[in-house]
């Protein structure tokens, strides 16, 4: 912060016949244009003096990132953040760059080092996978994202698969299909299948292949919980078709989401909350499974209207919102981890597609680490200079350390540092 104090002309030629009776403020921003610092090091060699067979003294090379490169902790996460969190194609960084600063850094190096940190960070991606394992409480969600067919000179379809936990944030994870067998990957524990796989309450959209996992691993005890976020959705869509009917559903969803920001409001525990959802907003669950069902055996609704098509939607989720009712630890939709996607379509409309089929598991792993900082209001930026100093001092880390260099143990130092 910069302060200037101004003073009259007048004044200033006669200070001896004024007093200063106070001062009018006013603020202006000023911004400096980012500056890169190009680092040399010389290694000096020394011999001893007098010991003409002693062998050449080197001391040897500090910690890097990559041996060999300029890449720097600082320069990685600059990238990772220009391209992740601002969504910066390298090309667009690579003529930035040039024409800004003068440095010349291809974006296919960019890319190779891309690479190279994301599989630093690997470790902290399964470890993280491991945590939601662990947990009784998952909302899961696809996006579809295009990639490089490398060879064709075309475009195939990839999808980015997103799993939320309100303690463990979000992650990311990568497939080329829409399989039910994508799942796997992070839900089932390959070493213990049983008891280190996920059992508890997964909730999704009224996408088949959600319930299709369920069916096929029956030893998992997983209970599915649908979203009454996309049940409303369709009713919104069939208002053109029936408007009235369509209102007075939509209404009724308004009333369990008024009661449900009520107490969002007053911090209410998991227990308040089943409380009171079953004191007030189990009638109008049970109302509205009672009208879907009398809608739909009405003649002059079509099952291929749009209210048609979304009484049906609605008659197939309304049983899975049950479990909302007997648990207050869950929500009532999957809205938090759509908003955890919703930042990689806008990257999606600048960079476009991915490098390739078997690249796509990198976006998973540095978009995980994007949203898991800034969800947290923190900047990714921070996080990642931060981490990859560590990574440098240790490449190899243990499972202990792996834990203190997640982004819940970053925040939590830089809470207690601020507080200190």
């Amino acid at each position: 912060m910069i302060e200037r104090i101004v003073t009259a002309s007048e004044v200033i030629a006669a200070p001896e016949q004024y007093r200063l009776i106070g001062e009018e403020v006013s603020e202006r921003l000023h911004i400096h244009p980012q500056s890169f610092t190009r680092e040399i090091i010389r290694r000096q060699t020394h011999v001893k003096r007098g010991d003409l067979d002693g062998a050449p003294i080197t001391p040897p090379l500090e910690p890097c990132l990559l041996p060999g490169s300029v890449l720097s902790p600082s320069l990685g996460a600059y990238l990772l953040t220009e391209k992740f969190c601002y969504h910066q194609p390298f090309y667009r960084l690579e003529w930035r760059l040039r024409a800004t600063h003068g440095i010349e850094l291809r974006r296919d190096l960019m890319c190779s080092w891309h690479n190279h940190l994301a599989e630093m960070m690997r470790p902290l991606h399964e470890r993280i996978a491991e945590l939601m394992r662990s947990s009784n409480y998952l909302k899961v969600d696809e996006t579809p994202i295009r990639c490089l067919d490398p060879g064709k000179g075309k475009t195939t379809q990839g999808y980015l698969w997103a799993y939320h936990h309100p303690e463990h944030g979000v992650l990311f994870d990568w497939h080329n299909s829409r399989a039910n067998d994508c799942l796997e990957n992070i839900l089932i524990d390959t070493r213990e299948p049983l008891h280190g796989s996920f059992n508890g309450h997964l909730q999704s959209d009224g996408f088949s292949a959600y319930d299709t996992f369920i069916t096929k691993n029956p030893k998992l005890k997983i209970t599915p919980v649908s979203c009454l976020a996309h049940i409303r959705r369709k009713f919104v869509e069939a208002k053109d078709d029936q408007p009235r009917i369509s209102a007075w559903v939509l209404l009724q969803i308004g009333k369990i989401y008024r009661l449900e920001a009520k107490l969002r409001e007053r911090n209410a525990t998991p227990e308040l909350r089943e409380r009171a959802r079953r004191r007030w907003s189990l009638r109008i669950y049970q109302h509205l499974i009672r009208v879907t069902q009398h809608l739909i055996l009405r003649r002059r609704i079509t099952p291929k209207s749009p209210l048609g098509k979304a009484l049906h939607y609605a008659q197939n989720e309304w049983p899975q919102l049950a479990a909302c009712f007997e648990n207050g630890q869950l929500e009532f939709d999957n809205n938090a981890v759509e908003n955890a996607i919703r930042p990689t379509k806008l990257g999606h409309k600048n960079w476009m597609f991915v490098g390739g089929k078997d690249t796509g598991w990198r976006s998973a792993v540095i978009y995980t680490f994007v949203e898991q900082v800034r969800s947290r209001g923190a900047d990714p930026y921070a996080y990642f200079e931060w981490v990859f100093e560590k990574l440098m001092h240790q490449p190899s880390p243990s499972a202990e350390q792996i834990d203190q260099l997640l982004p819940t143990a970053w925040l939590q130092a830089m809470h207690q540092s601020k507080i200190a």
